[in-house]
């Protein structure tokens, strides 16, 4: 599905013909809908929020599993940024019956918007290992066991929700990336959704945000993606697509 490009060119008609009658709708900054009627408002809103702040749209990655296709899109804002933004379709037959997207404003805005969370239960990660040893990582804050499950030899990278500008690379790099990142402690997710494509070594984990080290916020939805060496099963590429902000109690 073409999902950015038929919303800025305003074919919602390509869209809604692939949505299931009581799709729900969940996107970053626009709100919530459920069904096709509803969604067509809010499909409105999401192009008047992106219309006059988009040069160029591009497909990173397009992955799936049996229940989910994800799109992860490139794209150039007319103020020279990037924003990297995710969609995830839920399959439904034919259809899909539900989908949300995720990505940064501080591109467009150069702030934060809250988002709530979205799911209410949270799941514990099994697959793949290596990722499952990262995200125990970063819940202690420890810089030595999160870069344990890093590929090097694969050039290994960290992108930050708001763009390329804000990539890590390197041995040093990532590890006073990781310093940085956990100098109050470490970052607890709660997981509730994750897709796994084997065959192209992809992961996607949705999750709740609501504790930073010291500080605890109100809880906010975001989205994490890895790439995986499919021989070693460390991490060769970590992008993140989310807008939290500890500011909000």
């Amino acid at each position: 599905m073409k999902f950015i490009e038929n919303i800025l060119s305003g074919e919602y008609k390509n869209i809604l013909e692939q949505l299931s009658e009581d799709v729900v709708l969940d996107l970053q900054t626009v709100g919530t809908s459920k069904g096709k009627t509803s969604g067509i408002e809010l499909l409105r809103k999401q192009t008047e929020y992106l219309k006059d702040e988009v040069k160029e749209v591009n497909i990173l990655k397009v992955f799936e599993d049996k229940e989910h296709l994800v799109i992860e899109y490139d794209i150039l804002l007319n103020n020279t940024f990037d924003l990297p933004l995710v969609a995830i379709l839920v399959k439904d037959g034919e259809r899909y019956n539900a989908v949300r997207t995720y990505h940064s404003v501080y591109p467009i805005t150069k702030g934060h918007i809250f988002r709530a969370a979205i799911f209410s239960e949270e799941i514990i990660l099994t697959e793949p290992q290596e990722v499952v040893k990262y995200f125990d990582a970063i819940a202690i804050g420890s810089t030595e066991a999160t870069m344990q499950t890093l590929s090097f030899k694969d050039d290994v990278y960290f992108r930050e929700p708001a763009g390329w500008r804000w990539n890590h690379k390197t041995e040093l790099g990532l590890k006073e990336h990781f310093n940085h990142f956990f100098a109050d402690g470490g970052v607890p997710l709660k997981f509730h959704n994750y897709i796994f494509d084997k065959n192209k070594g992809t992961f996607a984990g949705e999750y709740t945000c609501d504790k930073w080290g010291s500080a605890t916020f109100k809880a906010q939805a975001g989205m994490s993606i890895y790439d995986i060496n499919k021989t070693t099963g460390k991490i060769t590429g970590i992008r993140v697509y989310d807008n939290v902000d500890m500011n909000y109690k």
